[in-house]
């Protein structure tokens, strides 16, 4: 057997037992290191790509045709679920819709025309508009807190109490009210009170409307009514058909009727029916011109006399419209 075949270290020690020398050994030393160290790896047989296996194709799948509802009829379409505002407004932020809501409540407050106060449930003050400056003569500082009943004397926790419980019951609340200025003074007002979950469930709103105007107007009115009421001369108004609306004590004690049914609602030329001229006055005055003549009148008794009359156009305040007559009668006494 060759040394080549029973490997280098017994080749080697063939060598040094057979007095090979040295450079020959030198020699077959370094051919064996060369190959130990620089030896190239083995060549890997490249190695043939597998097809992978085919994957079968799905059976196609049949929908049913949708089944209408119970309560539509056969062949009856149902249309597709679709996203409703109010899905698409739960995913906006709230703080914006809140900070809307705040903005929306300020501009109401602004431009309500009514003086309002917001109170909590025991009825002090949290929240107030600018017309309560010009109706109470307070800065909105210097009602914060304050009770109502100062500024709405009569606005007791008793009457808070049963206005909360009228508000439950969904009834509408408004009372005539005193209320009283920064200085002192009072003012007559409409106070509507209404429940608003403001800061805590419960909290109320006072709208404060003055009315003193109203009130002086009313009672000017009241007093010329007492007036007609008490003159002498027989008065009586009546619309455009000349139908009588009102007529005075004296005109019924005059013509003899003793409540205002015999007369309201009677024609105005009733109370002259036998004059020859009995629809001249109504005419002429609603064309404009005031007239003044005798007639002849008859009471309901029958008695026959003679009047004095006036009768003239009646208008609506600030317009030229007419919307009928106004009447006075004194009657004529021989002597």
């Amino acid at each position: 057997m060759s040394c080549c075949a029973i490997g280098p270290w017994r080749c080697m020690g063939s060598a040094l037992h057979g007095g090979m020398p040295s450079s020959i050994l030198i020699l077959l030393l370094k051919a064996f290191l060369m190959n130990f160290l620089f030896k190239r790896p083995a060549a890997v047989k490249p190695q043939t790509a597998v097809p992978a296996p085919e994957l079968s194709k799905p059976a196609p799948v049949t929908v049913p045709p949708a089944v209408p509802p119970p309560h539509l009829p056969a062949g009856a379409e149902v249309a597709p679920f679709a996203r409703t505002p109010v899905a698409e407004a739960a995913v906006k932020p709230t703080g914006v819709y809140r900070q809307d809501h705040k903005s929306l409540y300020k501009q109401l407050l602004r431009g309500l025309y009514d003086a309002v106060f917001v109170t909590d449930p025991k009825g002090h003050v949290i929240d107030s508009n600018e017309r309560v400056s010009d109706a109470f003569q307070f800065d909105k500082n210097d009602v914060w807190d304050m009770e109502i009943g100062k500024l709405i004397p009569g606005i007791t926790p008793q009457l808070l109490a049963r206005v909360k419980q009228g508000l439950a019951e969904n009834r509408h609340v408004l009372i005539d009210a005193r209320c009283v200025r920064k200085d002192g003074t009072v003012f007559p007002a409409e106070v509507a009170i209404s429940l608003l979950d403001l800061i805590n469930e419960g909290d109320m709103v006072f709208s404060v409307r003055n009315v003193e105007r109203r009130k002086r107007q009313s009672q000017l009115l009241r007093s010329l009514q007492n007036a007609v009421g008490n003159d002498l001369a027989a008065v009586a108004l009546c619309d455009r058909e000349g139908i009588v609306t009102y007529a005075s004590a004296s005109l019924r004690t005059l013509w003899g009727c003793g409540a205002d049914e015999q007369i309201i609602g009677q024609p105005l030329a009733g109370l002259w029916p036998d004059d020859p001229h009995a629809d001249v006055p109504l005419k002429s005055a609603l064309a404009g011109q005031r007239w003044l003549g005798t007639l002849k009148a008859t009471a309901r008794q029958g008695r026959v006399f003679k009047i004095d009359a006036a009768v003239d156009v009646d208008r609506i305040l600030g317009s030229r419209e007419a919307i009928g007559v106004v009447c006075s009668f004194v009657e004529i006494r021989e002597r």
